[in-house]
C-alpha cells in the first residue's frame, strides 16, 4: 500500500512590526529618538514666516486625518493621503459632507490595509467635530484643561481610543517642547525624570524651536502621487513612541 506523504505547512505569514510600538522613556531610547529626529527634520524645510507673524502652530485635525491613515504603517502614506485630501477638496466643510467612498476612490492606489473603514471613521469623526464645534478644527484643545479635553472627547466617540491617545499626548509632549510655563505636571504623565530626560528634553527643544510645531511629514512631497518613504515616522509620531502606551485600538480592529 502507497502512503502519501503529509503536505509540509510552511510558517505563517507574519505581519510586520508596527513602526508605532511604544518605547519606554529612559536613555537609550531618549538617544535612539534624538537621532532619528534629526535625521527626519534635516529633511523638513524650515517655515519662514512674514515678518511679525509668528511661527503656525500644528493642524491637530491634520493630526486626526495623519493618525486614522497612518496607524501601524510608515508616515508617508499618512501624508500622501492628508495631501490628497487638501488638493481634492475646496475646504474642510466639503470634505466633511463627502462620501467614505469617494475618500476612498482619492486613495486607493495607496497600500493602506481597511481603507474603507478608515475613510467611514474619518468622515463620522469629522462630522462629529463639526457638531460639537460648529467647525472642523480643535486648536481649542490646548487651552483646554485634562478635564475639559476629556468631556468633548465623550461628546464626540466617533474619535477612536488610539486618536485620543494620539491627540491627549501629542499635546502634552508640544507643552513640553514649547511652553513656556513649568512643564514638571507633563513630565510626570509621560515619565520623563531624571537627568537623562532633562538632557533630552533641552536637545528635543533646541531641535524643534525653529519648526514651532511637532512636524507628521517625513520630507518634500514626491511628484506622481508616491508617498514618502524615505523615513518610517514623522517628528510628532517619532515622539509620541515615548508617551505611555496605553489602550490603543486601530480602525480595522
Amino acid at each position: 500500500m502507497t502512503t502519501k506523504k503529509k503536505k509540509q505547512v510552511g510558517p505563517a505569514t507574519e505581519a510586520p512590526p508596527d513602526p508605532r510600538e511604544p518605547l519606554a522613556p529612559n536613555a537609550a531610547n531618549f538617544e535612539a529618538v534624538l537621532q532619528q529626529l534629526k535625521d527626519v527634520l534635516a529633511d523638513l524645510p524650515v517655515p519662514q514666516p512674514k515678518e511679525g507673524e509668528a511661527l503656525p502652530a500644528l493642524d491637530l485635525v491634520d493630526a486626526v486625518l495623519h493618525m486614522y491613515f497612518a496607524d501601524g504603517l510608515p508616515c508617508g502614506l499618512g501624508q500622501e493621503a492628508r495631501r490628497r485630501i487638501a488638493e481634492g477638496f475646496v475646504d474642510r466643510n466639503e470634505f466633511r459632507v463627502t462620501e467614505a467612498f469617494e475618500v476612498e476612490d482619492l486613495l486607493r492606489d495607496l497600500a493602506i490595509p481597511h481603507l474603507f473603514e478608515r475613510c467611514l471613521a474619518v468622515r463620522d469623526s469629522v462630522a462629529q467635530i463639526y457638531n460639537d464645534q460648529n467647525g472642523v478644527q480643535l486648536g481649542f484643545l490646548r487651552d483646554a484643561g485634562i478635564s475639559d479635553r476629556n468631556t468633548f472627547f465623550q461628546r464626540v466617540p466617533a474619535l477612536q481610543p488610539h486618536i485620543v491617545h494620539f491627540l491627549g499626548h501629542l499635546l502634552t509632549l508640544e507643552e513640553l517642547c514649547f511652553s513656556e510655563k513649568s512643564t514638571a505636571r507633563a513630565q510626570q504623565r509621560l515619565g520623563f525624570e531624571g537627568p537623562a530626560a532633562a538632557k533630552f528634553l533641552d536637545e528635543l527643544r533646541a531641535l524643534v524651536k525653529p519648526f514651532g510645531r511637532l512636524p507628521l511629514d517625513v520630507g518634500p512631497h514626491l511628484g506622481g502621487k508616491k508617498p514618502n518613504l524615505k523615513h518610517t515616522l514623522s517628528p510628532a509620531c517619532l515622539l509620541v513612541r515615548l508617551a505611555p502606551a496605553g489602550k490603543r485600538r486601530s480602525p480595522a480592529s
